[in-house]
């Protein structure tokens, strides 16, 4: 796994947008980037990650117009899909006659085979995730389906996408290669899965419902690790399976359910114990928040993972 971290505050400024072209151009894809005429005016942060085949930008920069000309997708012969996924501000993907326009946590597809212009006229704040077509291993049709339409949060599956691929771009500075190399088949089955979520054909669907189901489960008690009453029987049942498939998935990825729970809930608390300033918030009402039905049963568990009572624990960040 690579990365690369480019800033136009590291360029003279007379050479940043010729700078920042020739960055996306090369190590992202070959795109015209209309920038501001003004130097001063241009600005850029931009993080680029290889996680196996998959590739992971993100990108905070000044408003910009993308296009993908005809005449490049002619000429490159390696061709990609991308996912944006829109961290803050909008932005419009345009392709094949479509628009769609994009507010914090939507995602939408876009195919460098045919021409797409992508419009940020408030600025970029997005992650994208660029995927080889030949790994998606679908059909054309069913890829330029889903190109240019809006994906939010509130769907069954673009919802699930969103929140992993969140997490995969918030905190892919902590995979190692080991890591690096699990991660990339599940993500790419999830990315598949949402683009056979947008098709005609639902044995598509049904295929890729089935290869992701770990992923999903697993975004699903993430979602819910706040809630008391997260159990295996009610993870179970939102998936439709019974609780003892529910168990034989978790073993194959080496996960114990309670155990799982109880780590997340802890880490969860321990993040926000070191806040400072500490939040006025007691460590009972904290513990409630975050799923612990007994105050004196988070103190001991927490006390077991880290080696220090939570107000210890609190008291000793606010002093460091």
């Amino acid at each position: 796994m690579t990365t690369t971290t480019w800033r136009t505050a590291t360029v003279p400024l007379e050479d940043r947008a010729e700078a920042l072209r020739q960055t996306i151009r090369r190590q992202v894809v070959p795109v015209d980037l209309v920038l501001p005429r003004e130097p001063e005016c241009v600005y850029a942060d931009v993080t680029i990650t290889d996680i196996g085949d998959l590739q992971v930008s993100s990108v905070r920069a000044n408003p910009a117009t993308v296009h993908r000309t005809a005449k490049l997708a002619r000429a490159d012969d390696e061709p990609v899909v991308f996912i944006s996924l829109q961290v803050s501000g909008e932005s419009t993907v345009v392709q094949d006659g479509r628009g769609a326009v994009l507010r914090p946590g939507d995602i939408a597809f876009y195919d460098t085979r045919r021409p797409y212009t992508l419009l940020f006229d408030r600025g970029v704040d997005m992650h994208f995730f660029r995927v080889p077509v030949r790994d998606i291993a679908l059909p054309d049709e069913v890829i330029g389906q889903a190109v240019a339409r809006r994906l939010g949060p509130e769907g069954a599956v673009s919802g699930m996408a969103t929140g992993y691929l969140t997490r995969l771009a918030e905190h892919r500075e902590q995979f190692d290669a080991t890591a690096a190399h699990l991660l990339a088949a599940p993500s790419m089955e999830l990315i598949r899965a949402v683009l056979a979520a947008q098709s005609d054909r639902p044995w598509l669907m049904a295929g890729a419902l089935h290869e992701t189901l770990a992923v999903r489960i697993l975004e699903h008690m993430r979602a819910h690790v706040a809630d008391p009453d997260l159990s295996p029987a009610s993870v179970a049942r939102a998936h439709h399976i019974s609780v003892r498939h529910l168990y034989a998935i978790l073993a194959r990825n080496g996960i114990g359910f309670g155990d799982w729970v109880r780590a997340e809930r802890l880490d969860a608390c321990r993040r926000e114990l070191s806040r400072v300033p500490p939040t006025t918030e007691t460590i009972a009402a904290l513990a409630r928040r975050w799923g612990f039905k007994s105050p004196s049963h988070f103190s001991r568990a927490f006390k077991a993972a880290y080696g220090m009572s939570p107000q210890a624990w609190r008291e000793l960040r606010h002093l460091s």
